[in-house]
């Protein structure tokens, strides 16, 4: 992790003097950009005909719904809405300064006060609009108020269908300004950074603050290639499941005769990732999970 000596860091100062008023400092503070990528869930799923002939699962396709709080989602669809610019007179005659600013110049940093910055924020937070758009809203008690709304967001991945499904299956999801599993505020720092994902929150402890779920349900449908039946299987996940700064075991191996084969009792071993920088899963097993009775 970084130094914190990257926020504020540099400012560039004038005096601005007039007739009859008071000497005034004017400073425009920089935010250096980060260039690191945004982390993300990775969910794997086995075949377990993986070694059978024909126990492939044709146009297999994975459905990831995250159920979060409603104060979550209302923050982050509130403070987009503030956000979204508003657009004055005709059609095709609107047009913005930052069009005929150089790229580079932004890409390290970023003047907070810079109007087409404001504007490019105000432009990416239109994003986080869409993206709860296929959210939908459930409310198990309207009368009680016993139990919260829940709001149901749809996770995209990188490779929802898979046409042959055989042997493991990798998705994944990226905790980027797009997420509904985001925090509002780590969404405001990875819209300065570009899209980056900001060095103050480079740590396990502050990535696992930086996003939340009460659950997430994968759903899996498909085909199969013995006798044509629809096939389908399901897991729920908790917050706590989570595992912050791990990846999964490779499952694969090669047998003596070249075959490809898989080991199905490593489908949950995780280890460290590359560069070190996981939690302590120990702290994590030892924590207290607290029990209400309704």
């Amino acid at each position: 992790q970084r130094p914190p000596s990257h926020i504020g860091g540099e400012s560039s100062g004038s005096n601005a003097q007039s007739m009859g008023a008071p000497e005034v400092d004017v400073n425009v503070f920089r935010y250096k950009r980060s260039t690191l990528p945004c982390p993300f869930l990775e969910f794997r799923v086995v075949n377990r005909l993986h070694s059978q002939r024909g126990g492939e699962i044709i146009d297999a396709s994975m459905n990831i719904v995250a159920s979060i709080d409603e104060e979550q989602a209302a923050l982050a669809l509130r403070n987009a809405a503030k956000s979204q610019p508003r657009r004055r007179g005709r059609k095709g005659k609107r047009r913005s300064r930052a069009s005929t600013k150089s790229r580079a110049d932004a890409d390290d940093e970023t003047d907070l006060t810079d109007e087409a910055s404001i504007r490019r924020l105000q432009e990416s937070a239109q994003s986080v609009v869409d993206s709860h758009k296929k959210a939908t809203e459930m409310e198990e008690d309207p009368t009680g108020r016993l139990l919260p709304k829940r709001i149901f967001a749809k996770l995209e991945v990188n490779s929802m269908e898979h046409p042959f499904f055989k042997r493991v299956w990798i998705v994944r999801h990226i905790l980027d300004h797009n997420s509904p599993l985001l925090k509002q505020e780590a969404k405001e720092l990875v819209r300065l950074n570009g899209g980056h994902w900001p060095l103050e929150l480079n740590s396990a402890d502050a990535v696992r603050a930086s996003f939340h779920f009460d659950q997430i349900l994968v759903s899996l449908s498909g085909t199969s290639n013995v006798d044509a039946n629809n096939v389908y299987a399901q897991k729920v996940y908790d917050f706590v499941d989570v595992c912050v700064g791990y990846s999964f075991c490779n499952m694969l191996f090669r047998h003596d005769d070249g075959t490809i084969g898989v080991d199905p009792t490593l489908l949950n071993d995780v280890k460290e990732q590359i560069g070190g920088g996981g939690e302590d899963l120990n702290k994590k097993e030892d924590r207290e999970v607290p029990i209400f009775i309704l």
